[in-house]
């Protein structure tokens, strides 16, 4: 005979039948050594009939119990944690899960790997009873980077400017950069012509988990180029009733820079007196 635990893990008001006797003289009792609940596993069962001389007789039965209940189990809840400086996690109190069974349970295991990567990990969870039925939950661990990247950007850049006055192609060197999770990029707003002046280049360092770091580096651009300028020709001009010359027309010098020319003067006197005057133009 076959039947299924109860919630006790036994069997009990189990129907074992009725066995076929016969006696030339008669039965008196028919009996089994039966117990009143029945463990899981098999039980045999001895049952004796005894005539009216008292003359007795055997036969066995087999009573076999089986678990048909699997365990249950519910996970913890899902966990949070932060990467640890080699970007994974590691020594992580996943909580312990609730298991029931009615035979009793026998082991509790997951998956879980020991050093947890970044992003989601999905741990299963076994519970296994005392008849090796078994049942699983799942549980999310899910590990994020909260380290920012750090950056060092290089030293400050002096350069001087092109015959556009800007200066293209400056080197700005190679920023130290490092992050737990490794660096994605490595970027700078620097623009391909550089104006004179001072322009603050900014450098931003992106990591695998899209966190980023930003440092300043400067570059300065000086004008070292002279402008050039060309007198007009000389003057010869006469006196006027007051032995001077006035309103004289001096001409235009040519001018040139590679930045542009701002200004252009001269010395020249209101009034000229008699003899060589030199006019300095600036």
């Amino acid at each position: 005979m076959n039947v299924f635990t109860n919630s006790g893990c036994t069997a009990t008001g189990v129907a074992l039948g009725t066995p076929v006797t016969a006696d030339n003289c008669g039965v008196a009792s028919v009996t089994n050594n039966a117990p009143a609940s029945f463990p899981i596993g098999a039980t045999t069962v001895i049952w004796t009939v005894t005539d009216n001389s008292g003359r007795t007789a055997t036969c066995s039965q087999t009573v076999t119990v089986t678990d048909n209940v699997d365990p249950t189990i519910a996970c913890p809840a899902a966990v949070n944690v932060f990467t640890n400086s080699g970007c994974t996690a590691t020594g992580v109190a996943l909580g312990t899960p609730v298991t029931a069974d009615n035979c009793g349970v026998i082991s509790v295991t997951n998956n879980a790997p020991a050093s947890f990567p970044i992003g989601a990990t999905t741990v299963i969870w076994t519970v296994t009873d005392n008849s090796g039925r078994t049942a699983t939950c799942s549980q999310t661990m899910t590990v994020t980077d909260n380290v920012d990247p750090t950056i060092v950007c290089p030293a400050a850049v002096n350069v001087f400017t092109n015959s556009g006055c800007t200066t293209t192609g400056v080197a700005l060197g190679t920023p130290v950069t490092a992050d737990n999770c490794g660096v994605i990029s490595v970027t700078n707003n620097a623009p391909a012509s550089f104006p004179i002046g001072a322009t603050t280049v900014t450098w931003t360092v992106t990591d695998n988990a899209g966190r980023t770091a930003t440092c300043a580096q400067t570059v300065t651009v000086t004008d070292n180029v002279d402008p050039t300028i060309v007198c007009p020709a000389a003057v010869n001009v006469f006196t006027n009733s007051g032995c001077t010359a006035t309103g004289v027309a001096l001409g235009s010098p040519v001018t040139a820079d590679n930045c542009g020319v701002a200004s252009v003067t001269n010395n020249a006197p209101a009034s000229f007196p008699i003899g060589v005057t030199t006019v300095t133009g600036l």
